[in-house]
């Protein structure tokens, strides 16, 4: 008998049931999966989880289902591309560029051993000649949906990070499509194995998506009070006044979840006992149930008791609605006026609120790049400087407000003839929040955009394991050499 089982068993491990029984018969687990970059060795440990050795292993494990998001294709380098150019083939290697393409033909053998890829993408980003070779290659495997905001928004675009395995595994994270997000762009998500109902919650949020994909736009111009402009939105949105109002397409029975902020799902990971909470932004692409992912980020800040924990790529209280750039006199204008940004200070005003009315230790470590806004610096100044303000009375108490830059060497050889990097490399990309009660890690970054106009999600959970390891990431990135004082 037991030799009948031996030569059966390299057979059946195989199947898609099998896997999927194995899968749910394993210890689910979470745990953080990080990317490092090139010349930042320092921050690897040996037991840390990264995104080039997990997204290829958990690749090659699938057997039945692989549904992911890409804002860009750039696994695959091309130096005759702007990004690129100059970099020879033997630099792109020193940087680590094979991880990508390992990763792509990792999905190109899945696709061949017959797992089905669905993938959202945006359109006009990127190389998306990668994910039409995949399609091409595998026509019967591979089903591509585009995600274009700006028909719906007329602005936004779709930010999502997010792979599914066999419906029982996923990554949701900051790391791009792209082979810089994997060895040249400092990265944070979150990998979860062996979860089925968890994971099932992450698929009715993609098919939510992907059934928004489906749909012919019909939008309505409508006030905004958050912001207080006109602007375009889904005919559906909670904007539109009842009368005008639309029926929800997206408010279907499989699309719809009983997990939010109000009803997490519970969870066993790392046989520990938790909660989670799976977010979507927009509000328009959340189907009844489904929390938002500004009322997750906003609850995880007013939660905290004693400490609170930030690190974004963008930070600043403002919005940017429409608009084109005047070459002839250097200018954002709309309609031929000169643009002005949005005032939103949802983010400032729960961080205030943490430091100066709870007494919370709150530290903000925000990336410094080639890239970072002139808005930046002097709201992150004005943000410190307020919280600052309440420890002025000697007779009261108040907590804390600092901030911090994260520079990665070489964030300023990018470009031109002082290229050693590619473009859009070489900056701190994680969008993540941690508390002394719970951790939220996302795709968003800080403006008013993120959350009105582009796709976004978040994973939320109490998991004490999770919020420990979280901040001892932050704790050695804030007291890295790569960390400097705002002044």
């Amino acid at each position: 008998m037991a030799l009948f089982i031996l030569v059966l068993w390299p057979q059946a491990i195989y199947t898609p049931s099998v896997h999927r029984e194995y899968m749910e018969s394993a210890m689910s687990r979470a745990y953080l999966v990080e990317s490092i970059p090139t010349g930042l060795e320092d921050l690897r440990t040996a037991d840390g989880h990264y995104t080039e050795a997990v997204l290829h292993r958990l690749v090659e494990q699938t057997r039945h289902s692989i549904d992911l998001t890409a804002m860009y294709w750039t696994l695959r380098t091309d130096n005759t591309r702007p990004d690129e150019m100059g970099l020879t083939e033997e630099r792109l290697l020193e940087l680590g560029a094979d991880h990508g393409r390992s990763l792509f033909d990792a999905l190109l053998s899945a696709a061949a051993r017959g797992v089905h890829i669905r993938i959202l993408q945006s359109p006009g980003f990127g190389d998306a000649a990668e994910s039409e070779v995949l399609r091409e290659q595998f026509p019967e495997q591979v089903e591509i949906r585009q995600i274009n905001m700006v028909d719906w928004y007329e602005s936004g675009i779709m930010h999502h990070k997010l792979w599914i395995f066999d419906q029982t595994a996923f990554y949701l994270g900051s790391a791009n499509m792209d082979w810089r997000a994997l060895t040249q762009v400092k990265e944070i998500g979150i990998g979860v194995e062996a979860a089925p109902e968890l994971t099932a919650d992450v698929v009715r949020f993609y098919d939510t998506w992907w059934a928004f994909c489906a749909l012919e736009p019909s939008t309505r111009r409508v006030f905004d009070p958050a912001v207080r402009i006109e602007r375009v939105v889904p005919a559906w949105s909670a904007l539109v006044p009842v009368a005008d109002r639309a029926p929800n397409p997206l408010d279907q029975p499989h699309l719809r979840t009983s997990y939010n902020l109000t009803h997490p799902l519970p969870v066993t990971l790392n046989d520990a006992p938790a909660t989670v909470v799976i977010t979507s932004s927009p509000p328009e692409i959340c189907p009844p149930g489904r929390t938002t992912d500004l009322d997750a980020m906003l609850h995880t800040i007013h939660e905290a008791e004693e400490s609170l924990c930030l690190s974004f790529m963008n930070f600043v209280p403002l919005g940017f609605y429409g608009g084109t750039y005047d070459h002839s006199d250097d200018k954002m204008k709309i309609d031929g006026q000169l643009a002005m940004p949005l005032w939103w200070p949802d983010f400032n005003d729960a961080l205030i609120q943490a430091a100066v009315t709870r007494g919370v230790q709150v530290r903000l470590l925000m990336s410094r790049w080639a890239h970072t806004s002139p808005y930046t610096e002097p709201y992150l100044r004005a943000l410190r400087d307020t919280a600052r303000a309440a420890l002025a009375n000697p007779h009261m108490g108040s907590g804390t407000l600092d901030i911090k830059w994260f520079l990665t060497p070489g964030w300023d050889r990018v470009a031109g003839t002082n290229r050693q990097y590619p473009e859009f490399s070489r900056v701190n990309h994680t969008k993540y929040i941690v508390s002394d009660k719970r951790v939220n890690i996302g795709t968003s970054n800080i403006s008013w955009g993120y959350f009105a106009t582009t796709s976004g999600t978040s994973f939320n959970s109490d998991h004490a394991d999770l919020v420990r390891q979280l901040q001892a990431v932050f704790d050695r990135d804030w007291e890295s050499r790569y960390a400097y004082p705002l002044v």
